[in-house]
Formats: C-alpha cells, structure tokens, sequence
C-alpha cells in the first residue's frame, strides 16, 4: 500500500506555504493525479506522487544571483527614467515606484532564468532582447544558437511572472487579440522575489542614515542581506491552449483575461524538448 498524507503532512513534507499548497492543489490543477477522498470529505495525498512532483519543481527552479539582479534592476531603472508608464490592469491608476520596479525586475529575473535553465537543462542557448523600445515588444527570446550561430525563432515567444503561489497564467486581452503583440508560445515563471528587494542592495546605506536614530535598536538585527532568487519555470502553452474568461476562483477582472492552470502547462523534459526543436 503506498503511504499516504494528510493535508498538514502534505504541506509539510512539500515544504510550501499552506496557501500556496492549496491554492496549487484547488485551483491550480497542480496535484491532479496525486490525492484522493478519504471519505469524510477530506483528501490524503501519495507520499511517493507527491516526491515526484517535488523533484519536478526543484529541477524547473533556477537560481539567480546578485549579477542576475543588477542586470535586471539596471533595465527597470532605466524604463522608469524614460518615463515609461505602467498601470495596473483595467484602470487609469498608475502605479507607484517601488511596485513598477518590482515588476519590471521579476519580469526581466524570468527571463534570465529561462535563458539559464535552457543552458543548465538542455545545453541550448538563447538570446534575450534587453534593449529599451518606445513600444511594447512582444517576443522576449529573439535568438536560438544552431551550428554555433545565433538565429532568429521560428516562433514567438513570451515570457510571463508571477508570484509564487499564482495557479494561473494570466494574459491581458490585447496581449492575444492584437497580432502585433500575440506570442506563439508562453513560458511562465513563479520568481520568488521578496517585496523589499530594494531594501536589501541599499542595506548598508541605509544603517549609515538611522545608526544613530533613537529606533535604531528595534530593527537592527532585522535588516534583511540580499540572498540568492530562486525561480521557478513553471512550463509553457501555445497561445490556442488559452482560455478566455472574465474571472479566475479569487478574481473578477474588468475585462477579457486569457489564462492557463499552471497545473496544465507543459513543463516535463520531453516537453521542453519539443519545444526547443521547435524554436
């Protein structure tokens, strides 16, 4: 008989977050194969189903370092500069500095990581596209390297982040309706970046400023160092595997959404493959 878990040992032996777990576990179809009744309206898990899955995350997640950050910190800082304005989905609201840098750094951190887990997995070579354009540019892998040459894809592809504990892809309406910025292909990632990221690179500046400030001694053992990303490549759907829908279990949208359970994604090594014989 193969062992089997609760919930609590699930969560525990996974080492995620509860709400991670169940939102992979409810909405996510992260764990479809894997639980079943224990007929009381509760579920029990595989132990062994569950290692497995666990093995598949740990080799899908990359880690980025302090050289992977600044790189990306140099491209958003140089987006906000230029005035490049960032609002939030559906509304005229224009986000605040901290959330724009945030976002625009996991954006570009998903990118090195697929361009480094192209290299580590499957010995191929990718060339992203880090250039600063008065326009929205769709396809973010815009080199493969065949017979020691960079070429152009045969397909397009985009390259999506989120948090952690997204179950869903999610793509705005024009990203798909409008040809000129529609991708053939969507790799999605779940950088796990903290919040005060830029906290952490301005750490010594910033105990120079309060060292001497009356609350000093409150914080200062609580001053986070930068440490290492980790991000996971969740997987990737063609642009025809997505689902148009107007809300998501937790989130009504103000329009069309198109979206994709991560839990669906193609994302074991025979799909990546394929994949990068198709690129």
């Amino acid at each position: 008989m193969p062992e089997l878990l609760t919930r609590r040992e699930a969560v525990e032996f996974l080492g995620l977050n509860e709400k991670v777990f169940d939102n992979y576990f409810k909405n996510a179809d992260e764990f479809k194969n894997i639980p079943r009744p224990n007929g009381r309206g509760r579920f029990l898990f595989k132990k062994e189903e569950l290692g497995n899955w666990l093995n598949d995350y740990k080799w899908r997640t990359v880690e980025l370092d302090l050289a992977d950050y600044i790189l990306c910190l140099d491209f958003a800082l140089a987006q906000h500069f230029r005035g490049y304005v960032l609002s939030d989905w559906g509304t005229a609201r224009q986000r605040e500095f901290g959330q724009k840098i945030t976002n625009w750094v996991k954006g570009q951190l998903s990118e090195v990581a697929v361009k480094k887990f192209f290299k580590k997995e499957f010995s191929s070579e990718v060339e992203l596209d880090f250039r600063i354009y008065d326009e929205i540019v769709p396809q973010d892998i815009i080199g493969i390297k065949r017979g020691g040459k960079m070429q152009e894809p045969k397909l397009g592809v985009g390259i999506k982040s989120s948090k952690p504990k997204s179950a869903y892809l999610v793509l705005g309406e024009n990203e798909v309706a409008l040809a000129d910025r529609r991708s053939d292909i969507y790799i999605f990632c779940r950088p796990d970046m903290p919040d005060d990221h830029l906290l952490r690179i301005t750490r010594k500046e910033i105990i120079k400023l309060v060292k001497d400030q009356q609350h000093y001694h409150l914080y200062k053992e609580k001053m986070p160092k930068f440490k290492n990303i980790y991000c996971e490549i969740a997987g990737w759907c063609s642009v025809d595997e997505l689902e148009k829908v107007s809300e998501i279990p937790g989130q009504i949208f103000s329009g069309i959404r198109y979206v994709r359970k991560t839990g669906r994604l193609h994302k074991d090594r025979h799909d990546w493959e394929n994949l990068l014989k198709r690129l």
